[in-house]
């Protein structure tokens, strides 16, 4: 038995000997393919930890590359940077609890999120935020999750992808 299927390894080997644009549409074929979860998008830590900025999506439209926000004082920063745990709103209350975008979100059809650190060596280096319908976060969808985030740090460890898009500087 493999420990991981041969086809999904082909693609992953293929992925990150492209680069890391294949990698994350490799990335979001998998955690799309989880039951409920409609998008998925990549987030960078700047190396200086005053932003952060979205680096690959399964959803250009809606949620661009290269959107920059800064990191504030609010449960979402404090929690995935900080302390270095996810945030899972399961329902527009619960998203709501988090995300001040809640609102623009509901009317995109989203009534569900979660959002998981992707930490490197003590530090977050990255985020993995998916979306979907209310109630998709149940325990066995989240441990489905679980399985994929390692090998979605695998992104974070290219050279120079935490680094701010052309034209956008650090604080």
């Amino acid at each position: 038995m493999s420990v991981i299927d041969p086809a999904i390894a082909a693609k992953l080997k293929a992925a990150l000997a492209a680069g890391p644009s294949e990698l994350f549409a490799v990335l979001s074929a998998l955690f799309t393919a989880v039951p409920g979860v409609r998008t998925a998008t990549f987030i960078a830590t700047a190396p200086d930890k005053t932003v952060t900025h979205r680096i690959g999506t399964s959803n250009p439209v809606d949620f661009p590359v290269g959107n920059v926000d800064p990191v504030g004082d609010d449960v979402w920063n404090n929690t995935i940077l900080g302390q270095m745990k996810p945030v899972i709103g399961d329902s527009v209350a619960g998203m709501a609890a988090f995300l001040p975008e809640t609102d623009g979100l509901v009317a995109m059809g989203y009534g569900a999120c979660s959002c998981f650190p992707i930490v490197i060596a003590g530090e977050t280096r990255g985020v993995v935020a998916l979306l979907g319908d209310a109630g998709i976060f149940t325990p066995a969808v989240l441990a489905e999750i679980d399985t994929l985030l390692p090998i979605a740090a695998l992104t974070f460890t290219f050279q120079g992808i935490s680094k701010l898009p052309h034209g956008i500087s650090e604080r």
